[in-house]
């Protein structure tokens, strides 16, 4: 029968090529020299069948067997071998198939290793499942070699038994018994620990018991006292938040005047300061004017004297002339001088209203800007105003929706971070969420959020020191050093993520910086976010009422069993923080565009005014000058009138004003034009001197006029000042107990500022008994001491796990006693077969000794009869001739005919598809070979074999023969040859083979 029909192997070993060994014989000799690859088919069979050890495969390693490369050939990656065999007896009996082959792949560089049966992937165990079904064991018979032989004759007893308990099949029994008694030990592991648990529990219980009543009472005086504390409490916000709001009105308007009045103080101030820069640019250029003035007066001083001494020459001359033509002379003269004089105060008139009009068109100009200025200014202040007023109420607003939006102490201590130091940021700020959480997370730790994180505690120590020595409120500090958040963990954690419309716990679903995640877990840990409010209220009954339970549209059930509901207009702390910091931000921004337009356009106000009444005082000063200048002008055209008449009386001629042909000569009328020339610029410096001290004066009682506005200002401002740090105090405590109420509500029972505001009222008959109420229910809370709310449900639960363990402990006792029983069946089954095995290959033994001996008998024996799954195995042997007990007495060849005599009589009562010979009748003589090889010839019929030998006697009783060479170094090649090429090869091998 030839059961294994085909090996194909490639990369496998020595096998560099494709090689392909057709089997359809029974018997199958395989020849050739030493080191040619030989013993590698036999390598090849055990290798696709599973075998794991290198050591086995004759290697130090698995990756031994990939072909290593040779001096010709580099090395390969890889190695495959498939082994088809015949299975139409359904020797693999879970596989329907006719033909089965078996293929096993290696990769060197990925070292993954992939098992095929029939070309469909499988498992190494599904492998070595098939192998034990052909008998192609590493204990098994199936295989034999010169060391086989050599082992099992001279095995201890004991070590002789693993042959015999393969070919009775115990081995899967002995599996089973393996799995069964590592199973026995791990229940019996379990019943102790489940005996341990509950022995555990039965202590707890009764402790456990007792804090559970006395939880009972603490939540039955709790719930009474939440009852009136948070009427109380709600009733006192309400309270509190109306006079909040009335101070802060106050408040508001005293801080406007405050900031009016410091405006119009510093605009004085500002005046002021300008004044005292404008004397003193007056006085500077008066010093300029009068330096000039002097140097003017000294010249005309000097011409004049210059002008006498031209007129004394002249009148000398005019001695000698007759007396009325000297008198005509004098006339014409006076009148000349006149007319120069007429010209020249025409002259500045002309000057003075050209200036004028300019000074007009310029006092003109700056009167329209001015108005323009004015109007602007106060529709500035008009519009800032307005945007103060719109500030200060959305302050208050964001301040009255939600405390903890505008928490006063948490503030007070971000204001004053840098001073404090360690101040990380309140916890609202640092935390990000999503739209689709912002409602359940501000509903379920509106308190928390405007906790402030601090870095360390003693950070805190001087955050808490600020706060008494400012009295600015009640602050919670997350230490990040000190702080041991509580989770939901274990167990339980996996079953609440498994309830039904579960989104995710709190602290989960809210994102923070790592470095910050212990304060995120302290405020939300143990928070449960859930899609609505039926699934809120399974997964409260499911966990006791254990934990916080928040819903997305904001319903909340508190531990215990309190439920708070319904819904506000900004119960979304988040989107309506973030939209109040919006609008401020923009109001902050244009209220500051227009304060600064402001102090620009007044600024620009101011200088207008100032260049305007200037100019208003220039125009005074011109017009005043003109006036003057036209009398004095009158009154020299009178003058000529009445020389002219003079002259005419002695002359008969008149005098004409344009006629100073003669007069212009004169040297003395030169001087005179020069002499009013600067007369007219001394009178100008004089007027200017004039006007500059006028400004002066001015600038002096302006100076004076805005000390004493200044005075009473200041004094006025101090005494708003006063009001103001009253009415902040005062709210300041009402913040600080306004801020405690809200805490309590929000911490205590999850109440947020705009609920408290809606809540209804409660009227109470007695407030004071009800206060008192309060107080009793406290002490008793405080009398009970620490409480342990857990109790309830640990109660419950550990009952419950008292009561489950009960039933497990039953139900593991009778698994052990089960498995025991299997235990016992598979011990008696194993008996049963090893004890028929034995007996069937001591009926076989005698005629295989007598074969292969020509004679003599032998017998197993137990060492141990009276325990058969532990006894070994010995062979009582009697050779022709020869009465030996003792192996060891026999020869080589002797030992080995005794152990191929007992293998063949296991194979006779086990019969085997296929048997691997590999040598194992090397130590034989050739007439033992001769025996030997013809006793192989009566199994066939059973059996298919595979004799790799080099001993002629075998090779002369096989069915066919394949030739291993080796005609490239390191590379195998196998041929079917004849027997006389057989032999050659045998020859060509070295006497020691």
């Amino acid at each position: 029968m030839a059961f294994l029909k085909q090996i194909r192997a490639h990369g496998f070993k020595s096998f560099a090529d494709p090689t392909i060994l057709d089997f359809s014989h029974d018997m199958i000799g395989v020849v050739g020299p030493n080191g040619s690859g030989k013993s590698n088919i036999t390598d090849a069979i055990r290798w696709a069948l599973g075998e794991q050890s290198a050591k086995s495969l004759r290697g130090s390693n698995l990756d031994d067997v990939v072909f290593s490369g040779s001096s010709d050939r580099p090395a390969l990656d890889f190695a495959e071998v498939t082994l088809v065999f015949d299975n139409s007896n359904r020797v693999f009996s879970t596989i329907d198939e006719d033909i089965v082959e078996i293929t096993r792949k290696f990769n060197k560089k990925t070292r993954d290793s992939d098992f095929f049966i029939n070309n469909e992937r499988v498992k190494m165990r599904d492998i070595q499942d098939a192998a034990l079904e052909t008998g192609l064991t590493k204990s098994s018979i199936a295989i034999i070699s010169q060391g086989t032989i050599s082992t099992f004759a001279e095995a201890k007893a004991e070590a002789r038994r693993e042959i015999f308990d393969e070919a009775a099949g115990v081995a899967k029994y002995k599996k089973r018994k393996r799995e069964a008694t590592a199973k026995l030990i791990k229940t019996v592991e379990n019943l102790n620990r489940v005996e341990d648990l509950m022995n555990e529990i039965s202590r707890r219980l009764p402790n456990l018991e007792r804090q559970s009543n006395k939880a009972l009472a603490y939540k039955s005086k709790i719930e009474e006292l939440q009852k009136y504390e948070v009427a109380i409490l709600t009733r006192d916000v309400k309270i509190f938040k109306n006079k909040i709001d009335q101070l802060s009105i106050q408040k508001s308007a005293l801080t406007e005047k405050v900031k009016i009045l410091s405006n119009d103080i510093n605009l004085s101030e500002k005046e002021f300061s300008e004044m005292i820069n404008e004397t003193s640019t007056s006085e500077k250029s008066m010093f300029e004017l009068n330096h000039k003035f002097n140097e003017l007066v000294q010249r005309i001083s000097e011409l004049k004297v210059k002008k006498n001494d031209a007129e004394s020459r002249e009148n000398n001359q005019n001695r000698n002339d007759h007396a009325d033509e000297i008198k005509a002379k004098q006339y014409k003269k006076e009148f000349d001088e006149k007319n120069i004089n007429v010209q020249i105060e025409k002259e500045k008139q002309q000057q003075w209203n050209n200036r004028l009009s300019e000074v007009k068109e310029k006092y003109d100009y700056l009167s329209d800007k001015f108005e323009n200025l004015y109007t602007e200014v106060n529709s500035i202040r008009e519009n800032a105003w307005r945007l103060k007023m719109q500030k200060e109420n959305l302050e208050k607003q964001q301040h009255s929706s939600n405390f903890s939006n505008a928490n006063y102490g948490s503030q007070a201590i971000i204001n004053h971070a840098k001073t404090i130091g360690g101040v990380i940021g309140t916890l609202m700020s640092l935390v990000q969420v999503q739209e689709k959480h912002q409602v359940a997370i501000s509903v379920a730790a509106a308190a928390s959020m405007h906790s402030v994180v601090m870095k360390t505690s003693d950070d805190v120590k001087r955050a808490v020191e600020f706060l008494k020595r400012n009295q600015a409120g009640r602050v919670t500090f997350l230490p990040l050093n000190t702080l041991n958040p509580s989770t939901i963990q274990g167990p339980q954690r996996t079953a609440i993520q498994q309830q039904p419309g579960f989104i995710g716990f709190a602290n989960d679903i809210v994102t923070i910086d790592e470095q910050y995640r212990a304060a995120l877990d302290y405020a939300l840990g143990t928070i449960i976010v859930v899609d609505n409010y039926d699934s809120a209220i399974m997964l409260a009954k499911n966990i006791n009422y254990r934990f916080n339970i928040v819903t997305l549209e904001g319903e909340r059930i508190l531990p215990h069993g309190a439920i708070v509901g319904g819904k506000t207009k900004n119960q979304n702390i988040f989107a309506q923080t973030q939209q109040s910091e919006n609008n401020l931000e923009e109001i902050s921004e244009k209220l500051q565009q227009f304060e600064q337009l402001e102090l620009d356009k007044t600024q620009q106000l101011n200088d207008v005014k100032n260049d305007r009444d200037k100019t208003r005082d220039e125009i005074n000063t011109l017009s005043s000058t003109i006036r003057v200048s036209i009398d004095a002008y009158n009154q020299m055209i009178n003058q000529l009138r009445s020389i002219s008449e003079d002259y005419k009386i002695i002359t008969g001629k008149s005098l004409d004003p344009n006629d100073n042909k003669k007069s212009n000569e004169l040297e003395s009328i030169k001087f005179a034009k020069e002499i009013a020339k600067l007369e007219l610029e001394r009178d100008t410096a004089q007027l200017e001197i004039n006007a500059l001290s006028a400004n002066k004066n001015k600038y002096a009682d302006r100076q004076k006029e805005l000390n004493e506005q200044n005075s009473v200002k200041r004094q006025e401002l101090s005494d708003l000042k006063d009001q103001l740090s009253k009415v902040s105090a005062e709210l300041e405590v009402l913040h600080v107990r306004n801020i405690e109420s809200l805490k309590r509500l929000a911490e205590g029972y999850g109440i947020t500022s705009d609920t408290a505001l809606e809540m209804e009222e409660v009227q109470f008959e007695n407030e004071e008994e009800v206060r008192d109420r309060i107080i009793q229910l406290t002490n008793d809370l405080r009398d009970l001491g620490n409480v342990n709310l857990d109790a309830i449900v640990e109660y419950q639960q550990e009952k419950e796990r008292h009561d489950y363990y009960s039933v497990q402990t039953k139900e593991i006792r009778e698994a052990v006693e089960k498995l025991e029983s299997i235990i016992h069946d598979i011990d008696i089954a194993m008996e049963t077969q090893f004890k028929k095995v034995i007996d069937d290959v001591n009926e076989a033994l005698p005629e295989a000794f007598r074969r292969l001996f020509g004679g003599g008998t032998a017998k197993l024996i137990y060492t141990d009869p009276e325990n058969i799954l532990e006894t070994g195995i010995d062979i009582q042997v009697s050779p022709p001739g020869k009465k030996i007990s003792n192996l060891n007495l026999l020869s080589g060849g002797e030992k080995s005919l005794v152990a191929l005599s007992v293998l063949f009589s296991i194979l006779k009562a086990r019969p085997l598809p296929l048997v691997i010979l590999d040598e194992a009748e090397a130590p034989l003589d050739p007439a033992n070979v001769e025996r030997f090889a013809r006793y192989i010839k009566h199994f066939t019929n059973h059996t298919q074999f595979i004799v790799v030998t080099h001993r002629e006697g075998t090779m002369e009783n096989v069915d066919i023969l394949f030739g291993v060479t080796m005609e490239t170094k390191g590379i195998t090649k196998i041929v079917k040859i004849k027997l006389i090429d057989a032999k050659k090869m045998v020859v060509e091998e070295s006497p020691t083979t």
